[in-house]
């Protein structure tokens, strides 16, 4: 299984069924590979919201990015040579984009995906 069909996996209840299977999440900042790479030379990772289905404006807000750029749709396909590590829970999951490398994909599951795991909100 590669790591995103792990991470969907891991937080399938933002990756519900009947909803593109090629989303990754959305961010309001640029899509441009250029400018993450830039970002990740500074230590300035971007982030993304997780999961299949639009964040409100609630999500954004909570986030503290409400209104900074227009939102966009990150797919699978956008992050060739890229991947996502574990960036924290707001009211959904954040992800930040990192260089894909052999040490993300070997560690994934301890690197990223338990900590999506140890953090989730707990049912109630």
């Amino acid at each position: 299984m590669d790591w995103f069909q792990q991470l969907r996996t891991t937080l399938s209840a933002y990756y519900p069924p009947g909803t593109p299977a090629d989303i990754v999440g959305y961010l309001q900042g640029s899509a441009s590979p250029a400018v993450w790479r830039n970002m990740i030379a500074n230590n300035r990772q971007q982030m993304i919201i997780l999961g299949s289905t639009p964040p409100n404006q609630d999500d954004w807000v909570a986030a503290g990015v409400a209104q900074r750029q227009e939102v966009r749709t990150v797919r699978i396909a956008d992050l060739n040579s890229f991947i996502i590590a574990y960036g924290g829970f707001i009211r959904r999951p954040w992800g930040k984009i990192f260089t894909l490398s052999p040490d993300w994909l070997r560690d994934y599951d301890r690197l990223v995906l338990a900590n999506f795991r140890n953090n989730m909100p707990r049912k109630r």
